[in-house]
């Protein structure tokens, strides 16, 4: 991973330079596993979970691959305990594994899925279709140290809850810098300056782990949601959350390809007014949708949609980011959506950075671990 994204100012152009090609999974274990592309068990993985269970045949036919890849990935996902075959389901009269229908694997396995907020850190266990197990939530404590030793402690409350399941992955959506090549992470926001972020959660966490942005976990957790209320993909998202600190991601195909943390100055600069730390304002709420338009302009997305507490609960400050962004774009066909206010999508976020690298190369997970 080349971590989140930046606590300084960045340009549209160079957030839309920034994209990297496939769907990369960025940042595991440094050395252990990097996959660059979703393969066909990704593939496979991603169609039963947002469509439930499908025989080998169907899953043929949905994500157009052919039926010996299908039938090697499903394979070696049921081998790893990622699938399990439905043999109540399969039609009556027909016999033969391509019949009988496979579903994600609920049972066998746990993911652990950590937000590290400003304020308030969640660890969350769940299952591989990233419905909830068991949540811990505790103020931030300053120190780095401090803070992952609690998690640490969380953690092993967690396994304890859930014995009879085997941990598969971890994963940590976290805001600030982090840089995979030293295993730190600089969040000034929180203070922290080269904390040795790696060696703290290879101490507490007995598997693999992914490192995400945070405002990419929400993202592609407010896409998958987007997706199955609409039931319709779109290539491409932009999306911008504002919480803690406001921060924009761009998503193709559902994943996240670039995104900047902490964009506030970038939003300054496109007006004459002043942010303070009170909470949202008319003013701040104009350049933050002036801010969302600039970049919609550059990369063009199917989709624009704004989320975060900030402003998706204030129906003033809603108004002024619609009117920012209708002042600045230069195009009217794709209009700013907002997001519903969600108490648990940070627990949303924080297992789908654990299970990311499950629907992109699950089998290459599988044996890194």
């Amino acid at each position: 991973m080349t971590g989140v994204r930046t606590t300084a100012v960045r340009s549209p152009l160079e957030l839309v330079r920034s994209a990297r090609p496939g769907g990369s999974v960025r940042s595991v274990r440094p050395g252990v596993f990097r996959v660059d592309e979703t393969t066909p068990a990704g593939w496979i993985m991603q169609h039963l979970r947002g469509g439930g269970p499908a025989t080998r045949t169907m899953l043929a036919e949905s994500t157009g691959l052919s039926a010996s890849t299908v039938n090697r990935a499903v394979t070696a996902l049921l081998e790893h305990g990622l699938l399990r075959d439905r043999p109540d389901l399969a039609p009556r009269g027909r016999v033969g594994r391509p019949h009988v229908p496979v579903e994600v694997d609920t049972e066998r396995g746990f993911l652990a899925g950590i937000h590290l907020g400003e304020r308030e850190t969640w660890v969350v266990s769940g299952d591989l279709l990233g419905r909830e197990l068991h949540r811990t939530t505790f103020a931030t404590p300053a120190s780095a140290f401090d803070v992952f030793a609690a998690i640490g402690a969380a953690l092993r409350v967690h396994e304890s809850e859930l014995q009879g399941r085997q941990p598969l992955w971890a994963g940590l959506a976290v805001g600030g810098l982090y840089d995979e090549h030293r295993g730190a992470l600089d969040h000034p926001r929180l203070g922290w300056c080269e904390a040795p972020v790696d060696v703290l959660f290879r101490a507490i966490v007995p598997t693999p782990y992914t490192v995400v942005p945070y405002v990419e976990a929400v993202a592609e957790v407010e896409y998958r949601r987007f997706e199955s209320v609409f039931r319709r993909r779109p290539e491409s998202w932009l999306y911008l959350c504002a919480e803690e600190s406001v921060s924009m991601a761009w998503l193709v195909d559902g994943l996240a390809r670039s995104s900047a943390d902490d964009i506030e100055s970038f939003c300054a600069a496109l007006g004459p007014e002043r942010f303070d730390d009170a909470g949202p304002s008319p003013n701040r709420a104009v350049l933050l949708g002036r801010a969302v338009a600039s970049v919609r302009d550059v990369v063009n997305p199917d989709v624009v949609t704004l989320g975060g507490e900030a402003f998706t609960r204030h129906g003033a400050e809603r108004e002024g980011v619609s009117d920012g962004y209708r002042q600045r774009s230069s195009y009217s066909d794709v209009p700013l959506r907002f997001s519903e206010p969600d108490d648990d999508l940070r627990s949303a976020a924080a297992l789908g950075a654990a299970s990311r690298v499950m629907y992109i190369d699950p089998i290459g997970a599988m044996q890194a671990r």
